[in-house]
C-alpha cells in the first residue's frame, strides 16, 4: 500500500518501504517528542537524558540531533505541541449548556491525565525546571487557554444576557487555579480525577457566571 504524500507513519516498517524524506522524518520527530515528554515524565527534567530518549522512541543519537539542537529544545517543542492538542481537544466539545460544557471539557482535562500520566506529569510539574524560557512557553500557553475562557464567556452571556461580563483578570486566575489543581492531581498519589473534574467545573463555572451553578 502507498501512503500519502502528508501521511506520518508512527512507527517506520522493517526492511525496505517506499516512504518518503519527509514522512521518514516526520515519523522521527514525532516519536522524539512523543517519548521526551514521558522521559522527562519518569525521570525529571534535570535527570532526563538525551540517552533516555534516543532509547525510548528508538531512533539513533544522531537522527536526534538532525532533529533538534539539544535536550530543551526536543522538549520545550514537545510542550508547546502538547498544550496546543489538550486546548484543542476541550474546545472540540460540542453541548448545550455552560454547565454541560464545562463538566464536558474538565472530564476531556483529567483523561489526559489518565492516558498520558509521565507526559501530564512533564507538562504540569518539570517545566518548572527549565528555568525561564521554560516559564515562558508555559506563559504562551495559558494564554492560550485565557483565550478559552474569554470564547466561553462570550458564548455564556450569548445563551444568558443578563449576566454581567467576568471582571478583568479572572480569566486568568481560572487558568492558573486550573494549572495548580491539576498539576497536584498529577503529584498526588492514587486516583483523584473524580474530585478534580468536579473542582475544575465549578472553578470555571464560578468565573465564568458569578455563581457556582448555571
Amino acid at each position: 500500500m502507498t501512503l500519502q504524500a502528508d501521511a506520518i507513519p508512527a512507527r517506520l516498517p522493517k526492511g525496505p518501504h517506499d516512504l518518503s524524506r519527509a514522512q521518514v522524518q516526520g515519523s522521527q520527530r514525532q516519536r522524539i517528542l512523543d517519548a521526551i515528554l514521558d522521559v522527562v515524565g519518569e525521570h525529571g527534567y534535570g535527570a532526563a537524558t538525551v540517552a533516555h530518549v534516543t532509547k525510548a522512541a528508538g531512533i539513533s543519537r544522531t537522527t536526534f540531533y538532525e532533529q533538534f539542537s539539544s535536550k530543551q529544545d526536543a522538549f520545550l517543542t514537545a510542550y508547546d505541541e502538547f498544550g496546543v492538542q489538550f486546548l484543542a481537544d476541550i474546545a472540540a466539545v460540542a453541548t448545550t449548556t455552560p454547565a454541560e460544557t464545562l463538566s464536558d471539557a474538565a472530564e476531556r482535562l483529567v483523561d489526559w491525565g489518565r492516558r498520558r500520566p509521565l507526559a501530564s506529569r512533564a507538562f504540569l510539574v518539570e517545566i518548572h525546571a527549565v528555568g525561564e524560557e521554560g516559564f515562558a512557553h508555559r506563559d504562551r500557553v495559558m494564554h492560550l487557554a485565557e483565550e478559552r475562557f474569554e470564547a466561553v464567556a462570550a458564548w455564556v452571556r450569548s445563551v444568558d444576557p443578563s449576566l454581567a461580563p467576568p471582571p478583568r483578570l479572572v480569566g486568568r486566575a481560572v487558568v492558573a487555579a486550573s494549572w495548580e489543581l491539576t498539576a497536584q492531581s498529577v503529584r498526588t498519589p492514587g486516583d483523584t480525577t473524580g474530585e478534580t473534574r468536579e473542582a475544575l467545573a465549578y472553578i470555571w463555572l464560578l468565573g465564568l457566571t458569578g455563581r457556582p451553578q448555571a
